[in-house]
């Protein structure tokens, strides 16, 4: 019995944006048209293949040096390929990518291609980040009705100490804010 086709839909409930080919020695990196459009390139373009150097341009300048440097590794040992990077901001914003795949080498050990799928993985990332900042948030509740439970009691060490975590709860709640260049200007 034969597999049926997977379809978009699938494809799309699992995250998947789209596929990779990536021809080591003409330095070329074939991306899907999703894909292509996801990183801001040019989908005809991109289909024919890109440069690494192109494709690492369109990476989150934080994550250039990291994903370039595991991307040549990777190349020269083979084998699979997992690295998750962001994207630099398109009109889909800064996404959170993750690419999966596998670099092929030949009998003599040289590299010959790597193929694979990229992965959405902003929503996910997003939804974590919510249910932390609620985690924190109720911890930080809990703390204050402590505190407050301790100051009936009168006991000024106990109270000191409970202080000292929330300071640390504070801390936590921070991680949270949004930094000053991402608030809107008017």
């Amino acid at each position: 019995m034969s597999e049926a086709p997977i379809s978009q839909s699938v494809l799309d409930a699992s995250g998947v944006v789209g596929t990779w080919v990536h021809d080591h020695w003409a330095d070329r990196l074939a991306l899907s048209a999703s894909l292509a459009g996801l990183l801001g390139l040019d989908p005809e373009a991109a289909a024919s293949g890109v440069s690494l150097a192109v494709f690492l341009d369109r990476t989150h300048p934080e994550d250039r040096i990291r994903i370039e440097s595991y991307l040549h590794a990777v190349s020269e040992t083979g084998g699979t390929l997992e690295a998750e990077f962001r994207t630099r901001d398109t009109r889909k914003g800064v996404r959170t990518l993750l690419m999966r795949g596998r670099i092929d080498r030949d009998p003599t050990g040289r590299t010959l291609q790597g193929r694979g799928i990229a992965i959405d993985r902003t929503e996910t990332q997003t939804a974590n980040l919510v249910q932390s900042e609620r985690v924190v948030n109720r911890m930080a509740e809990h703390v204050i009705a402590l505190r407050d439970l301790a100051q009936a009691l009168q006991r000024p060490v106990l109270v000191e100490r409970i202080e000292h975590l929330m300071i640390e709860i504070g801390f936590e709640l921070a991680r949270f804010l949004p930094e000053p260049e991402d608030e809107p200007r008017h």
